[in-house]
């Protein structure tokens, strides 16, 4: 092909493009890495991007004080965080909150590979001392991109900022009898009432809930048992259901 015959076949297909509205689709973006862990009296809940060798990465580092009446965020406090990969360690420090309960820390992974996460809290209340262990180091952001999961949709949000400001708590149902005949209790307070539908809210992470329906059986003082739509392992919604969106 010529040309100028050439650049009329691009000039045709740039106006046919433009003509019909479309617009060249945006590259994949990095989603946020989350991971929620509890010790007593503290929720840590981190988010940071994927790490990639040699760039800075901010992680957030949300912690909350989860005794008393409701969950309230840390007001003061050092957070010292060391990433390990190997023998080869990289380290960030925040001497104190952004604002309460948020706390950031840059750090810039030097080796990829799977590392060890560890975030240590020192706050007159207490010291408080998380692992998180399989963190992945990637080499460059395409490493990253082609290992990341999709994005789960469907999930109420409910801002941790929020959740301060309300009476709120998240804790996991009691189980009576562990074992197969196991029995699962949570407070009539959980529990959002829909006509005869019955749902509570189980934390994915302490920004994302499902609203799920539940089946329930008896009330025993201020409890009720659930004898269905509840699994080992997951946190729900104690107080502040009430103030939560429903979609």
């Amino acid at each position: 092909m010529s040309l100028p015959a050439l650049l009329v076949a691009v000039f045709g297909t740039a106006i046919v493009s433009t003509a019909s509205g479309q617009a060249p689709s945006p590259p994949p973006q990095l989603s946020a890495v989350t991971h929620t862990a509890y010790s007593k009296n503290t929720e840590l809940f981190a988010e940071w991007r994927p790490f990639i060798v040699g760039e800075a990465t901010r992680l957030t580092a949300h912690l909350t004080l989860t005794s008393g009446d409701g969950f309230k965020p840390y007001a003061t406090g050092k957070v010292t965080l060391t990433l390990t990969v190997e023998t080869v360690a990289a380290n960030a420090a925040a001497d104190g909150p952004e604002r309460p309960g948020v706390f950031r820390l840059n750090v810039t992974p030097q080796k990829a590979g799977t590392g060890r996460l560890v975030i240590d809290v020192s706050a007159a209340t207490s010291n408080q001392h998380f692992v998180i262990d399989n963190v992945p180091v990637y080499a460059n952001g395409a490493a990253a991109l082609a290992q990341q999961s999709p994005v789960e949709t469907g999930l109420i949000a409910f801002a941790k900022e929020r959740s301060w400001e309300e009476v709120f708590a998240t804790a996991p149902p009691t189980v009576l009898f562990p074992g197969a005949g196991r029995i699962f209790m949570v407070p009539t307070a959980a529990i959002v009432r829909d006509g005869t539908t019955l749902r509570v809210y189980v934390q994915r992470t302490p920004e994302r809930f499902e609203l799920r329906e539940i089946q329930t059986r008896r009330t025993i003082g201020s409890n009720v048992e659930v004898i269905a739509g509840l699994h080992d392992g997951e946190r729900v919604v104690v107080l502040g259901a009430d103030k939560m969106p429903r979609q």
